[in-house]
């Protein structure tokens, strides 16, 4: 009878430390995913808006060599969505433009997003905010020079 009491004891007592082990590492593997899992949603975010910006860069320079290939008196109306605030540098790159923006990461660096176009005649910066911006691309006759400008 004292052997079957012994026993059963050390029974329970088994199993109050198999508990606590489980308990132990699961607390282990939550401190240390939880962390990791933190940092790749930053970097989806990073990824979700480089690509957004890129597009609606793209939308941009698409309108642009539609104005150009247009010849003057033509005119475009481009809707673009952003997740961010963005300056859009358009440069003169000798035989083509240049679209250029730098888009700031979550871990305080910066990533340069490059597009070119067609049209060698613009030199002009653009600032759109976050949300719904238009975009009014321009030749127009009287200055022969395409304009790049935000509707409000």
């Amino acid at each position: 009878m004292l052997f079957n009491r012994i026993f059963r004891e050390d029974r329970a007592q088994l199993s109050l430390e198999y508990i606590l082990i489980a308990m132990m590492s699961i607390l282990l593997i939550t401190l240390v995913s939880i962390p990791i899992l933190g940092l790749s949603i930053d970097y989806s975010f990073d990824v979700v808006d480089s690509l957004n910006a890129k597009t609606e860069l793209s939308k941009i320079t698409e309108g642009i060599d539609f104005c150009y290939n247009s010849g003057k008196g033509s005119k475009k109306i481009v809707l673009i969505d952003l997740n961010n605030d963005l300056e859009i540098n358009l440069l003169n790159n000798n035989s083509k433009g240049l679209a250029v923006v730098d888009l700031d990461l979550s871990n305080n660096d910066s990533k340069t997003i490059y597009q070119s176009f067609d049209c060698p005649l613009l030199n002009e910066n653009i600032v759109l905010s976050k949300g719904f911006n238009k975009v009014l691309i321009e030749w127009s006759d009287e200055s022969g020079l395409i304009e790049v400008s935000k509707i409000n």
